[in-house]
Parts: C-alpha cells; structure tokens; sequence
C-alpha cells in the first residue's frame, strides 16, 4: 500500500540529491502537506455539502482551487522547484479563502461577523507559518502584508456594516490590534528562526564540507604515506639483498686470496727441511691468516644477524663431548698463554640434546677465547654446564665462562654487548679483535632463547653466563666414521674444477700430498668437455662462482645426464661431487647441496679439511 508513496518519495529526493539535506527536507515536508491537502478538499467538500453549510458553492470552488494549487505544487516539487511550489500553494490559500470571504461579506450581511473573524485570524496564522517556511523570503514578506491587509480591511468592513453592541465592539477592537502584532511576532520570529535554521545548516554543510575535504587530504596524505612506505621498504628490502650481495661476494673474493695464505703456509708448515726461524715465519704467516679469517667470520655473521638471516638448526649432539671438545680446541692456545683451561659438568644432566650445536659453540668458543686472550699468565678459566631441572624437557641448561683475567668496570659491561665495543681503545691495539664476538654471541643467545649477562670485578675477573631450552633425546646421534691418519695414501682420481690459477697450484699440492691423481678444469664448461672424454674420476671437487657456466650449473647438468641413454654419461651422472667454494654462508651449503652436490668444504682449506672430505670416497674406492 505504501510502495507509491515510498517510490515517489525516492524520486523526490532523486530531483534534490544535489541540493542541501536542508532544501531536501523542507521539499519532503511541503510534498507531505500538498498530499494531505489533496486527500483532505474531497472530505472537506462532503462534510460542507453533508451538513448543508452556507455559501456551498463558493466553499465548493475555493477547495477545488486549492486542490489544484496543490497537485501542481506536486509535480513542481517533482522536478525540483520547490520555491515555485511553495509560493504556488501559498499564493492560492491566501488569494481564495479572503477572495471568497469578501465575496460573501459584499454579498450579504455577515449573521456572525466576530466568528468569522476569529476563523479567517486561525487560517491567517497557518497561511502566514506556511509562508515564511515554504516560499522565499520577498514572497512571505508579500503574503504577510495580504494577511494584514485582509485582516484590517474585514475588520474596517465589518465595522461599517455591523452594529456593534459596545462589548461586541471591544471584542472586534482587540481582536484586531492584538491579531496584527500576534501575526507580526509569529512573522518575525518565524522567519528569524528560518534564517537561524539556515545559517546552522550551512554551518553544518561547511563543517561537512570541511570534514570530507580534510578526510580526502588525509586519505591523500595516508595513501602518500603508504606509497612512501611502501617505496621505503622496498628500497630497505633492496639494499638488503645489495647488502647481502655484497657481503657475499666480498666473502667469496677474501676468502680467495686467504685459501693461498692459509693453505700455503700450512703447506709450508708441514715441510721437513725448514730451519726454525723459517718454520716460525710459517707459524706467524698461518695465525695471522686465522685471525683475518675470523675477522671476516664475525664481520659477516653479524650483518647476517642484523638482517634476520640466520636460522638456527635443530640436531642431536652429546653434551660431554661436545664440551670437552670445545675445551680440547682451546687447549693449545690457554697452554701458550700460560692459562690453566678447565671444565666441569653438573653430574645428572641428559646425555643427549636437541638444538644447534654449532651456534652454541660458536658463543662458547668466543667466550672462551675472549676469557683466555684476557687472562694473564698462571690465571685460570672453566667452564661450567649445569642445570635446575637435569631431567626435564625442556631442559634450562646454563653455562658459564669464568676468569681471572683483568675484569671490568660496571660502565663497562653496560655496554659490553653493543657492536664494535671494547672496554677502552688501549684494550682493542693491546689484545685485537673488532668488538663484534660479543654482540654476535648476545644475538644468538637470544636468538636460542636465552640472554647472556656477565658479571665482572676490575682485577678480579669475569664471568660470562646464560641459560637456554634443550630438547632431551633418547636417540644417540650418528657417530662420525673415524679419522684416518694424515699421512695415509688416498689414491683417488680427483676432477678439481677451479678458475683460480693460486688456488689450482695449491689443490694439486695438496692433492699431491694425499696421493691422488688429478686433472684440472678451468671453468664448468671445460670439466663438462672433460667428464665426456678422459677416463672418469672417482671425484669431482667443483668450486662454485666460476666464469662461464658456474659450479651449480654444472652440477645441474651432470645429474641430468641420469637420464642419458649414453652409459659413460649415467656413470658420470653419479660421480661424488664436493662443493670447494669461498662462500661460507649457511644458505650457500643449502644450495649447493639442493642442487646435487654431496658434500661442502669452505675456502679456506687446509689439508686436513680436505682430506676429512675425501677420505669417504677413497674408503668406497677400495672397497669397490
């Protein structure tokens, strides 16, 4: 029943979308008069011709004149005139009620002239509120003065035409003067009010207006901010890959040059005819090689920290040895020091654990280096593992790293963790060392869930402690095949694939050493040739950033020949293949290994790496 109203309504407010919500109202209120106007003249005319009221006719066309005035108002409002709408309807109730009412008044003698007053004073206050809510301001102002007209010009006529009894006469004379202030107040203070009601609206469309431009220039501003961020990152996510480019290829091109030094002077060390002082120019040569490779170690780990690159791993390790180990690695350097090293492990505690052994000991070892290097002579160093749950899981295992050594200060050890720190800079020319080990260590004890802490008397020493979750096991580990002694022959046949001319001349001596055969390639593309027309070796060593086609290429290609139909390319399909790269990242093992290979030796190497790498093979040589 309402959908006409509902659609008509929509269509109306379709016609002021574009006007103020103000001007929107207004039309939908003057559209719901105009309606009730045009449902009320049908009744109002039954109800005059019903109770046979006086003057029917001209009562008759004044409702159909303003019925008409009403649906014309209708389909102004339709279109959007609302203005011409108002003043159309306004215009008409006031013209054909006092036209009608002067029409009877000259007609014939008005029975009862004070009743009439009173009803056309009632309907000049609705015609005057219309007015100065539905029309603009020059035409209220002109149905106001109408109103006053007709209502001073009935009162004038009335008077002449009527004798008035002298209280009938005070009643005319008040209702005339006080009429004409009661429409002149409800005049003014209508349209006051409008005007107040307007100005509040337009207030309120600035402020929205103000609203919306501030909401688009702060949606502007957030998507600019957003761009910007979004630049920013990627531009941070760039220079991170650079970075990380960087540190590999300065990795690789350092490490290079360091495989001559430290392979060299191993080499040289292991001579029988060197006269002392040349042996200790060996010795001085080798160490000072382990020192820079260090640097470079802490150099690059902890930029790889920095940029959340590093994962820790998860594998089993026994706990005893791995202390005494670690211990046993130190050894040699403590004795040279003059430093008694020694170890204790907290009776009770689980045989076997689970986590990254190879980060735990790279915190140990430089906390026992750094316990060492600044221990004087006869001073002593231990460490110790013990635990508040031995048999819990998991374990909160903490150890500790004490010292006699010179100790520190409490301003010292406030920011002893901070990358690039020493206690002052006498310490860094009197003992080395770029500051990093510790920030490196702090790092990865977070990283395992714990937090290094020290604490530290001047004079006295320093202990350096943390605990970190360790998973129990009941699995043993693999034990490791057994070392072979150096000297023992491996008669293997070696492909060594290397662009380096330094690092050829210092593999085949090495290679010499182990009593292997080889044959040298130059690049991927030369060791490819090489596979398809010497006699197969038993060993391919492949570096991996090499000119032409790179080491994981060529591996790549290899493998592939598995699916040859050529019996000599699936044997070489399955020879061992040991990455011997200067690249020494964690995902550079991973890669090489994802890519075929089957074991990895880091540059540089010495002949014990390479002989641990090779023994396996030469053993399944001699087996086969």
């Amino acid at each position: 029943m309402l959908r006409p109203f509902a659609a008509y309504l929509a269509r109306l407010d379709s016609a002021y979308r574009e006007r103020t919500h103000f001007i929107g109202l207004k039309a939908r209120l003057l559209a719901g008069i105009a309606a009730l106007i045009v449902v009320f003249i049908p009744f109002n005319i039954a109800k005059g011709i019903w109770l046979q009221m006086p003057f029917i006719v001209p009562r008759v066309e004044v409702n159909v004149i303003i019925a008409i005035a009403a649906v014309y108002a209708l389909r102004a409002l339709m279109k959007g005139q609302w203005e011409r709408a108002g003043t159309v309807l306004a215009l008409t109730m006031v013209l054909s009620v006092h036209g009608m009412v002067m029409l009877i008044c000259a007609t014939t003698e008005p029975t009862q002239p004070l009743s009439i007053a009173v009803q056309i004073f009632a309907f000049d206050l609705v015609f005057l509120f219309f007015a100065v809510l539905f029309t603009p301001p020059p035409v209220a102002a002109l149905v106001f003065a109408m109103l006053v007209a007709g209502h001073v010009g009935f009162h004038l006529f009335i008077r002449k035409a009527v004798n008035f009894t002298p209280a009938a006469q005070k009643i005319a004379d008040t209702l005339l003067r006080e009429g004409l202030l009661a429409m002149g107040f409800l005049f003014a203070f209508g349209f006051i009010l409008i005007l107040m009601i307007e100005a509040a609206h337009r207030r309120s469309e600035e402020s929205l207006l103000h609203s919306l431009s501030v909401n688009e220039n702060l949606e502007g501003l957030v998507a600019d901010r957003t761009r910007e961020l979004e630049t920013a990152s990627h531009q941070a996510a760039a220079a991170s890959r650079a970075k990380s480019e960087f540190l590999a290829n300065m990795s690789h091109e350092i490490r290079t040059p360091l495989n001559g030094i430290i392979a060299s002077s191993d080499l040289l060390a292991r001579r029988t005819d060197l006269s002392p002082e040349a042996r200790d120019h060996a010795r001085l040569i080798s160490e000072s090689g382990d020192l820079l490779l260090r640097l470079l170690s802490d150099i690059l780990d902890f930029s790889k920290i920095e940029a959340g690159q590093v994962v820790l791993e998860k594998h089993l390790f026994e706990l005893t040895p791995f202390v005494t180990d670690l211990v046993a690695l130190m050894a040699n350097r403590a004795e040279t020091s003059g430093v008694h090293l020694a170890y204790a492990i907290e009776p009770g505690l689980a045989r076997v654990f689970e986590g990254d052994s190879y980060r735990l000991r790279q915190v140990l070892l430089n906390l026992v280096s750094n316990a060492v290097k600044f221990t004087p002579a006869h001073g002593q160093v231990e460490v110790s593992v013990t635990s508040a749950t031995p048999r819990a899981t998991p374990t909160q295992v903490s150890f500790e790293v004490r010292d006699t050594g010179i100790g520190m200060d409490e301003a010292t050890t406030a920011r002893l963790f901070e990358r690039f720190t020493q206690a002052d800079s006498s310490t860094t020319r009197r003992y080395g060392g770029t500051g990093l080990g510790l920030a490196i260590s702090f790092r990865l004890v977070e990283m395992m869930g714990g937090r290094l802490a020290v604490k530290s008397t001047p004079g006295k020493g320093s202990t350096f402690y943390f605990t970190i979750p360790l998973n129990v096991s009941a699995t043993a580990p693999e034990a490791p095949a057994a070392a072979e002694q150096l000297g023992t022959g491996l008669n293997l046949r070696v492909l060594v694939t290397e662009d380096n001319a330094v690092n050829r001349k210092i593999i085949g001596t090495q290679l010499t050493q182990l009593a292997c055969v080889f044959t040298m390639a130059v690049d991927g593309e030369d060791a490819l040739a090489m596979l398809q027309r010497e006699p197969l070796p038993d060993v391919i060593l492949m570096d991996c950033h090499m000119p032409k086609l790179d080491g994981w290429e060529t591996t790549r290609t290899i493998r592939q020949w598995s699916e040859s139909t050529d019996p000599r390319l699936q044997k070489a399909a399955a020879i061992p293949i040991i990455a011997l790269t200067a690249s020494a990242y964690p995902e550079e093992r991973r890669r090489c290994l994802e890519t075929g290979m089957n074991r990895f030796v880091a540059k540089p190497v010495k002949l014990s790496d390479l002989k641990h790498a090779l023994q396996p093979y030469a053993r399944a040589t001699r087996a086969a």
